[in-house]
């Protein structure tokens, strides 16, 4: 079987956006990416040169993009830059980074890759 990376684009109020690496903010509600469809993910999470990344990113999912929860097998947190674990997104129509736990205003760039089964 052969699989397929599609590097994901965010999705903002009128649809998708153009940029697939994102600032994340602090003071932002989150990232969403639909993933219906897609096997698992894998975030890449740096920080921008001029910033103090101090902070910690949570991934939620969703199936309608308004009401957001911990993953079933339990919180996924993110604490360090750097390519990341891939998580398994099976049967979910969406999800979401946000970061938590900070005080002050911290920001990380966000490349997101979806990986799918053909």
């Amino acid at each position: 079987m052969a699989i397929r990376v599609d590097i994901l684009t965010p999705q903002g109020s009128n649809g998708p956006a153009f940029n697939p690496t994102t600032m994340l903010s602090s003071i932002s509600s989150g990232i969403t990416y639909k993933v219906q469809g897609y096997s698992s993910v894998v975030a890449q999470i740096d920080a921008p040169v001029d910033s103090a990344a101090a902070g910690t990113i949570t991934l939620q999912c969703s199936q309608d993009g308004n009401t957001w929860y911990n993953f079933p097998a339990g919180a996924i947190s993110y604490t360090a830059t750097g390519v990341q674990a891939a998580v398994n997104v099976e049967g979910l129509a969406f999800i979401r980074y946000q970061i938590t736990g900070t005080s002050g205003t911290v920001e990380y760039m966000l490349t997101v890759a979806g990986v799918m089964n053909v």
